[in-house]
């Protein structure tokens, strides 16, 4: 006598559920929750005693709900996890999921379905990398119905799905020369109210290339962000909104990113990039690169020149990490640690090392490089403060942003 007692996490608690073949059928009733191992097995050989005598072992389960109909479900539930950017899932559910499972229940869906789709979407020319977000979106479905028991199982968690090559593309400087020489060629166009300025999206571009930021990030940054420190211009950034994307505390700007982040002519407070969506942006990029014929080559792929220059120039893999905002087992205590001097000396160096090595070949729309006394003021000895040996003064007070409340001049 042959069975199988599974377990299985639920919301109120494990579930132990037997697997039992009899006479060309199976059974897989649900035998309880939290059980210990003999009163789950005593209830097993019950249970089979009960299939053999012919009884109803388990009361009929009303039917799995479809994909569409649990959709708002999934959906509530990214609202509550504060999931920022919904669009992705929302259009990967329409375009694709939707209409080819939306209709049946979700615990018709088998292996062979889920394989059938990633082969349907490789001979579509889908790129792998699509392929597996797409199929996340589905797993994060699934796995949440089995969560809230609308469905006993994933049953296609085994689904084979394509390798995706690591990306390790890095903008070399020919071809910055060349997307920087393409938007000095456009003039300024408006649509719908906004003026897309091709000056402003070089700079947007020097903010990635100086600070590794992310576009998102990029176009979000508001003018109470700055923050003048003894040693030169910071930028203050707000707690990433997901777990997904990390985000540095804080960046120290070298002049070139202080400078794209300030033009000549100031606008009111809110954020810089205000006229740039994150479609308009995308497609101005794109636009650019095919007119200076620089191909495959993402506005993401900033943020990894950005770290492979900084390795270049021997930059620790610790303050790296810091400035991207990226966890290493290196920085595993970050959170116990707040900075400092010290700390503070090393991330300055970083960027203004950046900045000296890889300005040359690559110049800012109308930026002079004898103004750095707009990046490193006149410094001046202020309360509780140690002296930098012969390079300045640092305060105590930039242990704490939040104490730092000056803002950027209008």
């Amino acid at each position: 006598m042959a069975y199988t007692i599974n377990k299985r996490r639920t919301l109120r608690g494990i579930a132990f559920d037997l697997y039992y073949r009899w006479k060309g059928q199976r059974y897989r009733p649900l035998l309880g929750y939290d059980l210990a191992s003999d009163e789950a097995e005593r209830l097993a050989i019950e249970m089979i005693s009960k299939i053999h005598r012919g009884e109803q072992v388990h009361p009929v389960r009303p039917s799995a709900p479809t994909l569409r109909s649990f959709f708002p479900t999934y959906w509530q539930a990214l609202r509550v996890k504060h999931r920022v950017d919904l669009r992705r899932p929302e259009t990967i559910l329409e375009v694709h999921l939707l209409p080819r499972f939306g209709d049946r229940p979700l615990d018709s869906l088998t292996p062979e379905d889920g394989q059938s789709y990633v082969a349907e979407r490789l001979d579509a020319k889908a790129a792998p990398g699509t392929i597996r977000k797409e199929w996340g979106v589905f797993m994060r479905i699934l796995n949440l119905a089995v969560d809230f028991e609308k469905l006993d199982r994933n049953r296609l968690k085994r689904v084979q799905l394509p390798d995706v090559a690591r990306r390790e593309r890095v903008a070399t400087n020919e071809e910055l020369s060349a997307i920087q020489a393409e938007a000095a060629k456009r003039s300024p166009y408006r649509i719908m109210g906004r003026v897309y300025d091709p000056a402003e999206f070089w700079r947007i571009a020097q903010v990635a290339l100086h600070t590794g930021l992310r576009e998102a990030k990029i176009l979000e940054i508001d003018r109470t962000w700055l923050r003048q420190r003894d040693d030169g211009w910071w930028l203050i950034l707000p707690p990433s909104r997901t777990r997904l994307k990390g985000t540095p505390r804080e960046l120290p700007l070298n002049h070139t990113a202080y400078r794209a982040l300030r033009p000549e002519v100031a606008t009111i407070e809110g954020p810089i990039f205000a006229n740039w969506s994150a479609d308009a942006f995308g497609h101005q990029w794109h636009r650019t690169c095919k007119a200076a014929k620089v191909q495959d080559l993402h506005f993401h792929d900033l943020r990894h020149t950005f770290t492979t220059r900084l390795q270049n120039l021997g930059v620790s893999l610790e303050v790296r990490s810091a400035l991207l905002g990226h966890s290493t087992k290196a920085m595993m205590t970050s959170q116990y640690s707040h900075g400092g001097h010290g700390w503070n000396l090393k991330l300055r160096e970083a960027v203004t090392q950046l900045e000296t090595t890889y300005t040359k070949p690559v110049l800012s729309y109308g930026l002079s490089y004898e103004e750095s006394h707009l990046l490193r003021p006149e410094l001046k000895k202020v309360a509780n403060s140690a002296e930098d040996q012969g390079k300045g003064w640092w305060s105590q007070r930039d242990l704490n942003p939040c104490l730092s409340l000056e803002r950027a001049p209008s």
